[in-house]
């Protein structure tokens, strides 16, 4: 028998007999084992299966399992869910009876036969058949997952019971369903749908209104209302909206403003809000978008934007102080609700309301544009796209909120005219609608499933005049202002050679594909992942991963403060294993769950972020504040998760959109077309440097179009070469500098490395405060432009700064920034970390003037440290075109960074690249593994006082055991007592000098196992120790301590698997999760592991060998 398969089998075998522990962690552990192997089975399959039931049916096709055994683990899955969601005690019979279930399914998938041992103590299988209904049934919400389809009926297994045979679902019914027809062929085997408004026939038939397709991969309501545009509502319309950059034009600040109008009118006491002091707070809201604005340059346009905005105050006024009170509207601003999110998982989508009454009787939906006119004076109709938005909304109350449709007050405000327009329900159109979510979910799915730049050229080849225009429209309104934009990105496209096409659609589908696992999850992690994950896992398993708080109680609310709105919640002691992962600053979604049944989709969902986080609060700062205090109930009880934005992917798509117009000289260098130029003559000043930084700093003055710099651990390449790369530059007069990185903390780390120099430099970073150390605060922009009051100043102050600092993210909300100012260099820290398509828009946007918005870039990085956080597989995102592998364009988990540091490494001494070789970090003892095994000893250390002082044994590797007691595997309670007890020996030898945040450091994988360190170090009884930092290495990239302590917590072979993250250079496998585990120490080294298991992996053990060679 297989080792792997053993090992399996023994877990299945320890559960069984181990009858100490309680059945739930039992249950627990039997399904991380049965998710781990199903997982397993479909690592080499295209196949995006986002729900167990999903997995199920696929790998019993796979393996040919019969329907009794198929059920039975249907059976195992529904019982897990009821137990692990705590909505049903775990019974010890049905436990092995679910154990026997699984047991059976690895015989089949592994061909081997249940080993005799765990033969004998497990009961038999008993056959069970599903009952048959007889009689007419009602259902209002069916899960079923897609098997074939006919003329007639769809072909379906049930997600939430078990049946022998599928069920047989009839569409293309006249005046029920027949919107959906169309659509069906799209459908794949093994989609999940859900089935709406379900009426079950005597002849066993099932009949419903709505067919969703994946209906877990969400929607957003506004982008799909989008698709409905006055030449037709196309699905490429979707895709032209994703692709096509939106102006920061006239109507999207006036529609900003009007939003703050109706917040100021609706949070109005007896005092009436002001006009002038309105516009101020418009105007520290959106200072750039205001100043840079292009259509307001023009003076008389200028008066005319700002007398429309005093129209659309006063119309706003008119309509809250007036209309809502008059009679036949039900809306009552002292009991409403500002911009409640809802994420409705049974049609797919999500959305964001403007207002709603907090019985969810009445809602407004918010327009500054204009309406339907028609040439009868007076009559005026909301555009279709409004409508559809309207009729989305409703449909969301009814199916998530339970609120009847025809209960409901829906109105579109205008505020151009004012009207407030009452909508009307119309169930047919919203079958329309939700046939064209599924065509757009079926296109998705098909991008990251094919793979391949042919079929994404043939979608994207979908936006063109002649498919878009369904009406068939001609006229001005067609010829001078619909049609151009799709022209001119048909004609970006064509005009873009057969490199630069096929560039653009691999991007395209690796960005689809991460956005399609962002949402729906992946059958390729270890842990479950995706925005799915808020409504597919259950509590357990939220618990066991961190994801949520729950059972919190409001402790005091400020929620009606206009713009620091906050809550803060009591956060219960849990039981001691469970370790919550939330940081400040995390985007988190707060809802209130009284029930075991409540969730983000059947409850109202406020978005917010982490302001304070302590072992007992968290205080929540909202998006938007609600006057109304009652939104949030004192005596209900609230939970809290991570929020999944789209923010990052809508600016990797804008990406491919700036590089298809980017200068074609910028599109030949950043495809390695055109070698990268140099200033030789400043080249040539660098035979005379001995410094290292001076050497580099000299290097990113000579070049032209950009440079890379690779910065080992503890080589200083913030501190000190970016640094001397910025006063050099800066010492050029008029030289504008931007400076970026992917993570807030890099940003923190730039920002004292600016702080540093002198004298003093003038610099702006983009940001919000939240995210920002409080010691470089009074340089974020809206501080910078607080004294401010008027378009001209905004513009010169932003003019006159010469140095910018941000995250990419944070600089891809303020492109405005670009039309207003170009720079000359962009240094990006941090560079490996952050995706090719996240850096493209920055590298390929244009100035004003049609230049390139950045004139030349430096890459500062080191890509045998941890890479950018990608969710698909390796396998997804290798890259197979020939052209592409030629530029080093291997596969888009690596950065551009990777990509163009391959290229120059093969031409030898290039100018292009460089790196630092001297560590100041390090003791040369605890270097010695990673500078041999992971940079063919080029590091040298640079003599400082704790790297030439004597220590007793640097490096210590501690053997441990297997903690046979551990269901899950990730933890290790031998491990855990060994951290424990070294660190309270490094504690007992200099309490006097012992610092929390600088002496000591401790690392682990897990989560779990960072509860357990946790623990023990708490039994110590030494208070100090409880303030020492344990946690990931994820989360430890770029910090370091004078003692680290690595827990390896590996109890199983099949851990191996996962625990690496590995790249390649020059046929050297290069662990970078351990490189950056081992590099986080300054003085000294503690592992601890099991080495019987560790040394099965090659770069572990020759780990072992160095540290046992230094004794």
């Amino acid at each position: 028998m297989d080792a792997d398969v053993r090992e399996i089998y023994l877990e299945l075998w320890t559960l069984c007999v181990n009858q100490e522990r309680p059945l739930l962690h039992r249950y627990r552990s039997l399904r991380a084992s049965f998710e781990r192997v199903i997982r397993e089975q479909m690592q080499n399959v295209s196949l995006q299966a986002t729900d167990l039931a999903a997995r199920i049916n696929y790998v019993a096709a796979q393996f040919s399992l019969d329907h009794a055994m198929t059920n039975a683990l249907h059976t195992f899955r529904l019982t897990c869910n009821e137990v692990m969601n705590h909505r049903k005690e775990p019974v010890a019979q049905e436990f092995l009876r679910d154990l026997r279930a699984v047991a059976d399914a690895y015989a089949c998938i592994f061909s081997t036969p249940v080993p005799k041992e765990l033969e004998d103590i497990l009961p038999k299988l008993v056959k069970k058949t599903s009952m048959k209904r007889g009689k007419i049934v009602l259902s209002r919400r069916l899960r079923v997952c897609f098997e074939y389809a006919d003329e007639e009926f769809l072909y379906v297994y049930p997600v939430d019971e078990v049946s022998d045979e599928p069920w047989r679902v009839r569409y293309n019914v006249l005046g029920v369903n027949e919107e959906f027809t169309e659509g069906v062929v799209d459908f794949w085997k093994h989609a999940q749908l859900n089935l709406l408004d379900v009426k079950q026939n005597e002849d066993g038939t099932y009949t419903p209104s709505f067919i969703v397709l994946e209906p877990d991969y969400l929607i957003d309501i506004s982008s799909l209302a989008e698709c409905y545009r006055d030449y037709g509502s196309h699905p490429a319309n979707y895709l032209m909206s994703r692709l096509i950059p939106i102006d920061n034009a006239r109507p999207l600040l006036l529609g900003n403003i009007a939003n703050l109008f109706l917040d100021e009118w609706i949070y109005a006491g007896e005092e009436a809000p002001d006009y002038l002091t309105c516009m101020k707070k418009a105007f520290k809201q959106y200072p750039i978008e205001l100043a840079v604005c292009e259509d307001l340059m023009d003076k008389k346009n200028e008066e005319t934007f700002f007398a429309d905005c005093q129209m659309h105050f006063n119309h706003i006024r008119e309509t809250v102080t007036e209309t809502f009170l008059a009679a036949g509207y039900n809306l009552d601003k002292s009991d409403a609700v500002l911009e409640p999110s809802y994420i409705c998982e049974a049609l797919g989508v999500q959305g964001r309301l403007d207002y709603m009454q907090r019985d969810m009787s009445s809602f407004i939906e918010m327009k500054s544009g204009k309406a339907d006119e028609f040439s009868i004076k007076g009559k005026i109709e909301p555009k279709e796209n409004n409508r559809v938005q309207m009729l989305l909304y409703m449909a969301v109350l009814e199916f998530s909120m339970g609120i009847d449709r025809r209960k409901q007050h829906p109105y579109l405000l205008y505020t151009r005219y004012p009207l407030l327009y009452p909508a009307r329900a119309s169930w047919a159109q919203v079958r329309r609608i939700i046939a064209l979510r599924n065509r757009i979910v079926a296109a998705e799915y098909g991008t990251q499933m094919h793979n391949h730049p042919s079929y994404t050229a043939q979608l994207l080849a979908q936006i063109n005049p002649v498919t878009l225009n369904q009406k068939k429209i001609q006229g001005t309104l067609w010829e001078n202002f619909l049609a151009p934009g799709i022209i001119r990105f048909q004609e970006s496209l064509k005009a873009l050679n057969d490199l630069e096409k096929t560039y653009v659609y691999t991007l395209y589908n690796f960005i689809t594909k991460e956005l399609y696992t962002s949402k729906s999850g992946d059958v390729d992690n270890e842990n479950k992942t995706g925005a799915s994950t808020l409504w597919l896992s259950t509590l357990e398993e939220k618990r066991e991963a961190g994801e949520i708080l729950y059972d919190l109680r409001i402790v005091e609310n400020k929620a009606s403060q206009p713009h620091k709105a906050t809550v803060t919640l009591r956060i219960p002691e849990y039981d001691e294993s469970f370790l919550p992962n939330f940081r400040l600053g995390d985007v988190v979604v707060l809802y209130e769950r009284n029930e075991k049944t409540d969730n983000v989709t059947n409850k109202l969902v406020f978005k917010g972020n982490i302001e304070r986080l302590t072992a007992t609060e968290v205080c929540i700062r909202l998006r938007a504040s609600q006057r109304n205090l009652a939104v949030f109930p004192s005596d209900s009880l609230y939970a809290m998760e991570h929020d999944y934005m789209d923010a990052t992917f809508r600016s990797m798509y804008l990406g491919l959109s700036a590089f298809m117009n980017a200068n074609q000289e910028r599109r030949g260098v950043l495809l390695g077309q055109r070698a990268p130029r140099f200033d030789e003559a400043v080249l040539s000043k660098n035979a005379h440097f001995i410094d290292d930084f001076e050497r580099v700093a000299t290097k990113a003055i000579a070049a032209k179009d950009y440079f890379l710099l690779v910065g080992p651990p503890g080589t200083g390449k913030t501190s000190r070469a970016l640094r001397r790369m910025v006063e050099k530059f800066y010492a050029q007069p008029e030289t504008q500098i931007l400076l970026l990185a992917y993570t807030n903390r890099a940003v923190d780390e730039i920002c004292s490395s600016l702080n540093a120099i002198a004298p003093a430099i003038d610099y702006i970073r983009i940001g919000s405060e939240l995210s920002c150390d409080e010691r470089y605060r009074e340089h974020l922009v809206e501080n910078v432009l607080a004294p401010y009051h008027r378009r001209k100043e905004v513009r010169q102050r932003l003019s006159d700064c010469r140095v910018y600092v941000g995250t990419v993210a944070s600089l891809s909300s303020k492109n405005e920034l670009f039309k207003l100012k170009r720079f000359d260099v962009a240094i990006v820290d941090e560079a490996t970390q952050i995706l090719e398509p996240q850096l493209l828009w920055i590298l390929s946007a244009k100035a004003s003037d049609g230049r390139d918005a950045v004139g030349k870039f430096i890459l500062i990085g080191d890509h045998k440290q941890l890479p950018a956080v990608v969710l698909q597989r390796k396998e997804d995102s290798e890259v197979f075109d020939e052209g592409l592998r030629k530029i080093g364009l291997y596969n888009l988990k690596d950065s551009l960074f990777e990509r163009l540091y391959r290229s120059h490494l093969a031409e030898g001494d290039s100018p292009a690249l460089d790196m630092l070789c001297r560590q100041g970090r390090m003791h040369p003892d605890v270097a010695l593994f990673p500078n041999q095994a992971f940079y063919g000893g080029r590091l040298e250390p640079v003599g400082l006082p704790h790297q030439v002082e004597e220590v007793v044994t640097p490096v210590v590797f501690i053997p441990s055991q297997i903690d046979k007691e551990s269901l899950s595997g990730k933890t290790n309670i031998h491990e855990a007592r060994i951290v424990a007890d070294w660190a309270e020996r490094v504690y007992r030898e200099s309490p006097e000098t012992f610092d929390a945040n600088r002496t000591i450091g401790i690392i682990t994988p897990y989560r779990s196992q960072i509860a357990l360190i946790r623990k023990e170090l708490q039994a110590k009884g030494i208070p100090v120790l409880q303030e020492v930092s344990v946690d990931t290495v994820e989360r430890y990239q770029g910090s370091e301590r004078d003692i680290i302590i690595y827990s390896f917590c590996v109890n199983h072979r099949h851990q191996l698997k996962f625990l690496p993250n590995l790249t390649e250079e020059n046929g050297v496998q290069i662990d970078r999760k351990l490189n950056v585990a081992l590099t986080r120490a300054r003085k000294r080294l503690i592992v601890t592991g099991v080495a019987e298991i560790l040394k099965e992996n090659a770069i572990y053990c020759s780990m072992l060998n160095t540290f046992f060679s230094l004794k």
